[in-house]
């Protein structure tokens, strides 16, 4: 009997700590993925961005880049972000012009 109760406390301790380090990981991660760029204002992003965060908007961004494709006109996360691959979406020159025109054929305001 006390066999089977150490077994059962080692396992209830071990799926305790396993939930606790998986919560917290799963909150580090959330926090990383503030917005920097759109966090004000009502255009799609922002508004996504106050939704899900960076996932959210990403969501969103690929939505627009795709009802863009459709209408001919052609864009990538690289048209507007320096390196998007790094999670680092510090825009490029052109991104403000690229981003208006994104906007204007995906007809997503």
């Amino acid at each position: 009997m006390k066999r089977r109760f150490a077994t059962l406390a080692t396992l209830t301790l071990s799926l305790a700590l396993g939930s606790a380090v998986l919560l917290r990981a799963g909150g580090a991660a959330a926090g990383d993925e503030k917005c920097t760029i759109a966090v004000k204002g009502s255009s799609v992003p922002a508004k996504a961005c106050a939704k899900g965060g960076r996932t959210e908007a990403r969501k969103v961004m690929k939505t627009m880049m795709n009802s863009a494709k459709k209408n001919g006109v052609n864009y990538t996360c690289e048209s507007c972000h320096q390196d998007p691959n790094a999670n680092k979406y510090d825009l490029t020159k052109d991104a403000v012009e690229n981003y208006k025109k994104l906007q204007a054929a995906s007809g997503m305001k």
